[in-house]
């Protein structure tokens, strides 16, 4: 008999208070390793210092995050090492050790401070190289640990980019249909499934909720969720479509008006569902519910009429079938 292989969290922990439990959630859940190494910003480790120094680390490398050029010291420092990386930050810092851990082939978990896109359990990192931003493929962490009181520490619109990147996987799974359709691409349904129910739970929320236990843990949820989604494809096919091409457009081509990511994506995607797809799944009016809309609202610089002029550019970010090609 056939079976796929994927890999799946080895441990994968979200609560209240826990960032000084990392020892204890390690051992729990029968990882033991002879050292670990911290890769963080140096404002967050002073900021959570106290719960931080609770766990022995033979190393705390600082890093600024979201630079390929950051990760060859990262390397350099964990290659000869048989220590487990520990990844604490938000996207960038994830998103450097990621790349760097999958390079030189060593275990790694994250922890983020922030919930603002899937980085959390990725397959993909996404790197400034050259003054552009690059994605690369890499492998999801063996292990995620959240505590819920830092996610609530974290900046609001830091939050809502992540639920907007979450929810965007609902574009997504279309764009995936379409190219099917129209095409004859491959879809695998399992991965189909898991990309569109990791979404619709957030639906449910209004901006009341915002930083309740509840919220963040079907975000948490949902990201991971998401995460392999992507890792049984092998592709980001179902949480990456015409809105994810938009916003990496935005960064290549216009940088300086580039944005957090989740919020790019976001802003493409209600324009997206209002023109094209009849809002299916009432994405714009739960952006209002939320807070989403007004934040976008404050923060992209864009018009509908710049969407327009982004089309042909997204369209050279990669050879991806979506609704742009229909435009």
């Amino acid at each position: 008999m056939f079976y796929n292989s994927i890999k799946t969290p080895v441990i994968m922990k979200t609560g209240r208070k826990i960032l000084g439990n990392i020892n204890y959630l390690l051992n729990d859940a029968h990882l033991f390793f002879p050292a670990k190494i911290l890769v963080t910003q140096e404002n967050l480790y002073e900021l959570y210092r106290e719960d931080l120094d609770k766990t022995e680390f033979e190393k705390i490398l600082f890093i600024k995050g979201g630079n390929v050029e950051e990760t060859a010291n990262i390397m350099a420092e964990c290659r000869e090492s048989d220590a487990l990386i520990i990844a604490f930050g938000g996207g960038s810092v994830l998103d450097a050790v990621k790349y760097s851990a999958s390079t030189i082939d060593k275990p790694y978990i994250t922890i983020p401070s922030a919930l603002s896109n899937d980085a959390i359990y990725s397959t993909v990192a996404r790197l400034v190289k050259n003054g552009q931003k690059v994605g690369f493929d890499v492998q999801p962490p063996m292990g995620i640990i959240v505590d819920i009181d830092v996610i609530r520490n974290s900046p609001r619109e830091l939050l809502l980019a992540g639920i907007a990147d979450l929810v965007s996987n609902l574009s997504a799974i279309q764009d995936w249909l379409l190219s099917h359709n129209e095409i004859g691409e491959p879809i695998n349904e399992l991965a189909f499934m898991l990309a569109k129910e990791s979404a619709m739970p957030i639906l449910h929320y209004s901006e009341e909720d915002l930083f309740s236990d509840k919220l963040i843990l079907d975000l948490v949820n949902g990201l991971i969720t998401s995460g392999l989604s992507m890792s049984i494809s092998g592709n980001t096919r179902g949480a990456s479509g015409a809105e994810h091409m938009i916003s990496h457009a935005i960064d290549k081509y216009y940088p300086e008006k580039a944005t957090i990511h989740g919020l790019q994506v976001g802003w493409a995607l209600q324009i997206i569902e209002k023109r094209y797809r009849g809002d299916e799944y009432g994405i714009n009016d739960f952006f209002e519910r939320i807070g989403i809309k007004k934040l976008i609202e404050e923060k992209v610089p864009f018009s509908e009429e710049d969407f327009d002029a982004l089309v042909p550019l997204a369209k050279k970010i990669r050879k991806r079938y979506t609704i742009l090609n229909k435009i």
